[in-house]
């Protein structure tokens, strides 16, 4: 889709006087998608049907449209600045290590959260409380995702198995039914062998929720429920630390919702879950 700038240079030569006017008022404004129709207008020195002249020959439906972009664009704008500012240089001592790091964190929680999409995820917890079994999947540092992801809904009782081998992996789902649930992690959306589990699973019946990092994966593109995070690669390190505690957030909110519509009996669950390791200790 093309940026508003992108517009602006692709009709500069159709554009009329009044219509250049709102356009420089837009661009020296520090937050022009505040600006109502009739602020632009006035600012501008401009009528408002100029305005919405500008807008339908640059492409938005709606002057609404107009200031989404707007925002979106400066929303990640910022993200890029932000990224650029928070590289670690080999001059970095480990308080500044930290504190990018920290930045960088920050700025991969925001766009996941941008990402969400709560009528997946709510689709998701639905899915996952009515499981008979729920299996977790993943490879390399995503097997250990869904190693934490089989530790935390185990409590609530119900079968839930954690598996990293693609052995394994397809030998499960084999054996899967329409009651079985499979959650899969994978940052990439593209690694072979989880592609395939995916397809045993499928074919036996079983559900599938996919965690990952773009909705243009393979992966993806297979989900019968899809939940996106969302994290940037940095020179210095990849952007393996941050997309495992965006995938760990993305479970704990997943569970979480699950607890809470899960009622009396999964709370109940959950202390005794909390006892047996209690008694474990000293």
């Amino acid at each position: 889709m093309l940026s508003f700038e992108e517009r602006i240079n692709s009709k500069v030569n159709a554009l009329t006087i009044a219509e250049k006017k709102v356009v420089e008022q837009l661009k020296m404004h520090e937050q022009p998608f505040l600006l109502s129709m009739n602020e632009l207008s006035t600012l501008s020195n401009v009528s408002e049907p100029s305005v919405v002249r500008l807008y339908r020959k640059l492409g938005y439906a709606s002057y609404q449209e107009l200031k989404v972009a707007l925002a979106q664009e400066q929303v990640n704008n910022n993200y890029s600045t932000m990224s650029n500012q928070n590289e670690i240089s080999d001059e970095d001592l480990a308080d500044v290590v930290f504190d990018k790091i920290s930045d960088q964190l920050s700025i991969a929680m925001s766009m996941t959260k941008k990402k969400l999409n709560v009528k997946h995820m709510e689709e998701a917890v639905q899915i996952i409380s009515k499981a008979k079994r729920l299996f977790f999947f993943g490879q390399g540092l995503s097997g250990t995702m869904a190693e934490d992801g089989a530790h935390k809904f185990m409590r609530i009782g119900n079968t839930t198995i954690a598996v990293k081998d693609p052995h394994y992996q397809a030998i499960y789902a084999n054996h899967m039914n329409k009651e079985d649930v499979v959650i899969v992690i994978s940052h990439s959306g593209e690694t072979v062998n989880i592609i395939e589990v995916v397809k045993m699973s499928q074919k036996s019946g079983a559900y599938v929720i996919v965690i990952t990092s773009s909705s243009n994966t393979t992966l993806a593109k297979m989900a019968d429920t899809l939940l996106l995070t969302q994290a940037q690669e940095t020179e210095k390190r990849s952007d393996a630390m941050v997309s495992r505690l965006m995938q760990l957030t993305l479970i704990d909110t997943l569970f979480t919702r699950v607890v809470a519509i899960g009622g009396s009996r999964v709370k109940e669950s959950i202390n005794i879950s909390r006892l047996a390791v209690t008694r474990m200790k000293k």
